[in-house]
C-alpha cells in the first residue's frame, strides 16, 4: 500500500461560501426569481381587491370616509404582508442558494487544490467528495490518475536507487584500484542523481492529509 492510501480519517468542511463570486450570484438569481413570482403574486391579488370593490363602486359606497377608511387599512395590510413574505422568502432562498451551491463549488475548490498539490509534486494528492456533493464523476478518475502517478514515481525511484548503487560502487571500486584517480566528476554525478532521488521519495511521503474545504 503506497503512503496516499493510508487511511484518511472523515473531515467534515468548514467554510461554505468557498467561490464567493459564483455563490453570491447563485443565490442572487434565486432571489431575484422570487421578486418576480412575488410581483406576480402582488398582482393578483391586486387585481382581486380591485375587483372585490367594483361591488362598491356599483352601489355608489365608494366616495364614503368608511369605504376610504377601509380602503386605506386594507392596502396597508396587503402591502405589509407582502413585503414580509417576500423578505421571508427572500432570506430563505438566500441562504439555502449559498448551501446548494456549495455542493458544487466545494467539490471544484477540493479538485483545484488537490490538483495544486500534484503540479507542486506532491503524489499524496487524494480528492474526497462528501454524499451530497455534486461531481462525484470526478473522484474516481482524478485518484486513479494519481494512484497511476505514484506507481510510475515507485517505478523510477527503484531504477534510480539501482543506478545510484551501481554508480557509487563503480566509484569505490575505482577509488580502491587507483587511489589518486580523479573521480569528482563521477561524484557530482552521484549527488544529482541521489538529489533527485530524494525529490522523488518525497513526493510520495504521508504528508499531513487536509480535509475538504
Amino acid at each position: 500500500m503506497s503512503p496516499a492510501q493510508a487511511e484518511r480519517p472523515k473531515i467534515f468542511r468548514t467554510r461554505y461560501l468557498i467561490q464567493p463570486k459564483f455563490q453570491l450570484l447563485f443565490s442572487a438569481i434565486l432571489v431575484f426569481i422570487a421578486f418576480l413570482c412575488a410581483l406576480f403574486a402582488g398582482f393578483t391579488i391586486y387585481l382581486l381587491i380591485y375587483m372585490n370593490n367594483l361591488t362598491f363602486v356599483k352601489y355608489n359606497l365608494h366616495m364614503t370616509p368608511e369605504f376610504l377608511t377601509l380602503l386605506h387599512k386594507q392596502g396597508n395590510i396587503v402591502a405589509l404582508a407582502w413585503i414580509a413574505s417576500f423578505s421571508v422568502v427572500a432570506l430563505i432562498l438566500f441562504v439555502a442558494g449559498i448551501f446548494l451551491s456549495h455542493r458544487m463549488a466545494g467539490p471544484l475548490f477540493a479538485l483545484m487544490r488537490e490538483m495544486k498539490k500534484v503540479k507542486e509534486g506532491n503524489l499524496t494528492a487524494h480528492l474526497e467528495l462528501r454524499k451530497r456533493d455534486e461531481f462525484k464523476e470526478l473522484k474516481a478518475p482524478f485518484n486513479q490518475w494519481v494512484e497511476y502517478l505514484q506507481h510510475m514515481t515507485l517505478q523510477d525511484i527503484d531504477k534510480i536507487s539501482k543506478l545510484s548503487r551501481d554508480l557509487e560502487s563503480l566509484i569505490g571500486q575505482i577509488q580502491k584500484e587507483s587511489p589518486t584517480a580523479q573521480t569528482e566528476d563521477l561524484s557530482n554525478v552521484l549527488k544529482a542523481i541521489q538529489s533527485f532521488l530524494k525529490e522523488k521519495e518525497t513526493s510520495l511521503e504521508n504528508r499531513a492529509i487536509v480535509g475538504q474545504g
